[in-house]
Formats: structure tokens, sequence, C-alpha cells
């Protein structure tokens, strides 16, 4: 009598067996990826149910966030800095003349004059030593290129007959940059000075080196 197999609910001898070895190392890099794409930092909820969380914890764990009202209200910076601005706006508030910015295009240390082009590129106003209001150095000098504030007045120069700027400082009322050239005389002389602490009788007889570009051999005609 014949015996009747039955059939085998399960994969053949013949039928090659499914590798999910691939499949599960895709997921793994996925979820890797995914957990390292997002903010790995503790909820504020979840530390504020912790049973000890108190504003120390809270800020370790980087619960608290800077306050961008307060970086929009301060101009970007510290409270400080900006009650600084605002004492020296009412400074400039009780002069008739306007308060604007502009660029050293150019600034002679034997003469102690230069020129400043205003910020809209539109005119040039004489600027002489005497006018630096805000510097850390007795000597008075304007780094070429550098940006400042200043009142532009209607006075006009008897000889350049150029419209004059006054009260020159840095922006916001901040110190000016001094010339590169008087900041090198200083560091060869070897003690570099404190804050008006320098004295420009001490670097006379220092020969000065300027860049090779403005010796009249080479500059084409081009004065600085």
């Amino acid at each position: 009598m014949a015996v009747q197999t039955s059939a085998v609910s399960g994969p053949s001898q013949n039928q090659p067996r499914r590798c999910v070895l691939g499949p599960l190392l895709l997921l793994l890099a996925g979820s890797a990826v995914l957990m390292l794409g997002s903010d790995s930092r503790p909820s504020a909820g979840f530390v504020s149910g912790l049973p000890d969380a108190n504003r120390d914890v809270q800020v370790g764990m980087a619960a608290y966030k800077i306050d961008v009202r307060k970086r929009l209200l301060y101009e970007g910076t510290t409270k400080r800095l900006y009650l600084r601005r605002l004492q020296h706006r009412r400074w400039c508030a009780t002069f008739p003349y306007p308060r604007i910015w502009g660029f050293v295009m150019k600034w002679n240390d034997k003469t102690g004059e230069g020129i400043i082009l205003e910020q809209e590129k539109k005119r040039n106003y004489l600027v002489i030593r005497d006018d630096i209001s805000k510097s850390y150095h007795n000597y008075k000098t304007l780094m070429k290129f550098s940006m400042v504030e200043f009142f532009a007045t209607d006075e006009l120069d008897s000889k350049t007959k150029m419209l004059m700027a006054k009260n020159v400082t840095g922006m916001h009322g901040t110190y000016v940059k001094s010339s590169q050239e008087y900041i090198e005389l200083m560091l060869r002389k070897g003690n570099f000075p404190k804050r008006w602490k320098d004295d420009p009788e001490d670097y006379k007889d220092i020969k000065k080196v300027g860049e090779y570009y403005l010796n009249p051999k080479w500059a084409c005609g081009w004065t600085p």
C-alpha cells in the first residue's frame, strides 16, 4: 500500500534562502542618520519633569536657549554696550551737524591731515589731527581704509576748499584705529607703550620703513 506524503509548509531544499542581513544593515544606517540629524538636546518638558530639575541642571542640559528678542533689543550686543551707544546718540543730538560714517581714504603722518569719504561715497571731508576725539595714543593718527564716525560740518578749509570733519571717533563713539606706520614705529622701539603713554619724540631717530610699492621708483607717480 502506497503511503501518501503530505506537503511540508516550508521552503524546499532547492529554493534559495533569503538574506536578511542587507536590509537590517540598511535599516540601522538610516536610523543612525536620523539620530545624528535630529537635535540631541533634551526637550524642556523632559528636563522640567525631572525630580531635582533646578535652574543649574536645566542650563547644564541646554534647556534654555538665547532669547532672540534680547538680541534684537540690544542690536546684537550686550546691554552695557547698548547703553553706551544710547548715551553717545544723545550726545550727538546736542550738535547742529549730522553725525555720519565714512572711510579713511588718505592719511599723512607728517602733516597730520587726512581725507574721509562719507558712507554714501558722494563727498570727501578733510580731517586734521586735532579733530580726532578718541584715540588710544597721544599722537593721534588714523588707519587707512578704516571706518570712522564724524560730524559733517559746513566749514570749508581755506587751502583745500574741502568740508571739515569734526569730532572723529570710531563706530558708535568708540576709539579710532591708529595708523599702521605709527604702530610699527612703536613696535620697533622695543617696548610697546600702554594707552596714552606714547611720546612721538621717542621715535624720531627710527627710520620709517614703508611698503615697497610706496617707493617713487615703483609707485608710478601715485602718492598716498
